[in-house]
Order: structure tokens, then sequence, then C-alpha cells
């Protein structure tokens, strides 16, 4: 998720020119100062997040497909599981990658700060879905609101994201090699049956393997060298093709090295990548990810049950539609989420009642 601070250790890039000349020199841009305003973006980390989201997205329409309308032709299932290695494990990464610097401002205001744009998203959404769900098949509800049931919704990998950003407190303390080595070993340990819980400790290691990168990012863009990214973009494209083709790595622990190879792969690779205009869209997708992310399940969940309702049975048309149809609706949730009252949907205001006038 896209979910930053106003403080780091450096000047951010005054403008997008001056971001690409950084990212020229380095093969990186000042990572740590990607503030959240039009011309102090990331462009790269914007893409990568961007093409994630849509790709969560189509996986989604490509499920609720299946099950509201018939089975999709055998070329969406190989795509939703060639991207499953990378997927969920980017967004965590590129998460990680802004941790650092965020950490600069006090522990109070960086709590406050995922209070009011991750954990709010969650409490709002959870009820938005569960009213959804309430009105489509009532018979089927199945927790209370102070049931822990309840919260257990699409919105996991958001709760996983707060957790994080809360562990990586620690990061003031503890080297970070140990924040990534601890969940390493735990996701190796826990049952398969504790599917969740393994699958918090599965993507631990990708959020601090980023904010690790960020912190050694000049190290890190010197021994990977460009050429050397170029060569080995066969990892990432190989575990694709195993997943796609073979068996699907979904949170698997024995794909979780060559997940981040990949990854670190991708991510030089993208950073040093030309800002074509053409890839704008996916720039802005990224730039209101979270935006995305929460709206997206409860659209594409009632344009299945639509579906179902009127009939239709038309596979490959209905997850087009599906998919189309519903980053449409999320992007005009983008477009009028930094507007009140829209806004209150996506985070709470900085202040939650006007600051004290001074008296003379």
């Amino acid at each position: 998720m896209s979910e930053h601070t106003d403080s780091a250790s450096s000047p951010a890039p005054a403008t997008r020119a001056e971001a690409r000349r950084r990212t020229d020199r380095s093969g990186g841009a000042d990572i740590s100062r990607a503030l959240d305003r039009h011309d102090r973006r990331i462009g790269w980390m914007d893409l990568l997040r961007g093409l994630s989201i849509l790709l969560v997205i189509l996986h989604h329409s490509t499920q609720i497909t299946a099950y509201r309308i018939g089975e999709v032709p055998g070329f969406f299932e190989f795509v939703s599981n060639f991207f499953a290695p990378f997927r969920m494990p980017m967004l965590m990464f590129l998460s990680g990658l802004l941790v650092a610097g965020s950490l600069h401002v006090p522990a109070g205001k960086y709590v406050w700060g995922k209070v009011r744009r991750i954990l709010w998203p969650i409490f709002v959404w959870t009820l938005v879905y569960a009213a959804m769900e309430f009105v489509a098949e009532p018979s089927q509800v199945k927790f209370m609101p102070w049931e822990l049931g309840f919260w257990n919704t699409y919105l996991w990998f958001m709760q996983f994201v707060f957790a994080y950003y809360i562990i990586a407190l620690l990061m003031k303390w503890l080297p970070i090699w140990v924040l990534f080595a601890v969940p390493f070993v735990l996701m190796f340990v826990i049952p398969a049956d504790l599917e969740l819980l393994r699958r918090f400790f599965y993507l631990m290691p990708f959020f601090f393997l980023g904010a690790f990168i960020e912190k050694h990012w000049d190290e890190y863009a010197k021994r990977l060298s460009v050429p050397l990214a170029a060569g080995l973009a066969i990892i990432p494209i190989g575990v694709g093709l195993y997943s796609g083709l073979i068996d699907p790595l979904w949170y698997e622990p024995l794909s979780a090295v060559p997940a981040m190879l990949g990854i670190m792969i991708l991510v030089r690779l993208t950073a040093v990548a030309p800002d074509v205009r053409w890839l704008a869209p996916a720039r802005f997708v990224g730039r209101y990810s979270l935006i995305y992310y929460v709206s997206h399940y409860p659209v594409f969940a009632a344009l299945g049950w639509l579906a179902l309702k009127v009939g239709f049975d038309n596979p490959t048309l209905g997850l087009l539609v599906i998919f189309l149809a519903t980053v449409a609706i999320s992007t005009g949730f983008a477009l009028l989420g930094r507007r009140m009252p829209v806004s209150l949907l996506f985070e709470l205001p900085r202040r939650l009642w006007p600051a004290k006038k001074a008296t003379a």
C-alpha cells in the first residue's frame, strides 16, 4: 500500500525531472522521501504498486466469475497463478521500502498516521462489506461485529501491513536482519492448517527486505547492476512459469527465496525504466493503491451477484466486464477520495477537532 509520511533524512526531488536525473545516477530515486504529493512521487514505485493492484483485481475477478457465472478459460487461471508468487509480496516489499524514512517522526505521530490511513479504512470497509453480504445473502451471515470472525475478510492484507508498520518501530533498537530472519524461520514452523498465521509470517520478510534495501539502496544498485539484473530476469520468469503451469505458489515457504530474488530483480530493472506516458494509468492506480484495494472487493462481489441474478452465462465476457467495471468504479473513488466527505471512507483527518486558538 502507498502510505507515506512527511519527514525523512534527505531532501526530496523538487520536480519529476530532478527525480529522473537522480534515477539515472543511482539506479533509484530518493525513496525515503517519497511523499504523497504529485510532484514528489517515485514513478517506478507507483508503477509496480499499480500493476500489482491491477493483478489483484484481475485475480479476484477470475474468482468471482468462476463462482457466480461459470468456469473461466484456462488462460486467465494461468495469468492468475503466474503472478501469484509476486503480487502480494511485491506490495509488501514496496511498503517496506518507505518505512525507514517514516520512522524519523515521533512514535506517536507515526502510529497515528497508520491508524488514520490504514486501521480506519479497515474498520470502515469491513462494515461496508458486511452490510453488502447481509443484503445479498442474509442467511449466510455467521458473525456479529463483536466476534473475531466478523473481521476476517479480504482486508487481511491491510491488517498485516498495519501490524508490520507497528513492528517496524523495533527498528530503532533491533537490526533489520532480526525482523527479517525471525518470521522467515517461523513460516516454516507454523503448521499448514494455520494458513492465515503462516501467511502473516510468509509476507513479513518481504516487508523488512524492502526496509533493508531502502537503507542500503546505493550498495544494492551497485552490486545488482542493470545488465546483471536483465540477465537474471530468467529467475522471476521461471518462477512464474512454474507457478502458472505446474504448481501454483500460494504463500509456500519454499517459494519465498526465489520470489524475493525475482522481486529484487524486477525492482532494479523498473527503477531505471523510461517514464513512458502510456503507463500513466498504472501509475495512477499505484498512487491511490489503498483506495483501489479497499473498494474493489465489494464492487466486484456486487457485480458477480448481479450477474448471477440476471442469469448471465458467458464467463469470458463476464470476467472482462467485471474487471473493467471494477477498475472504473474504483477509479471514481480514487478521483473523489481526497474530497470531503468521500475522503472519510479512506482516512481520518490529521486532526479530529480544530486546534485551540491562542488567547491574548
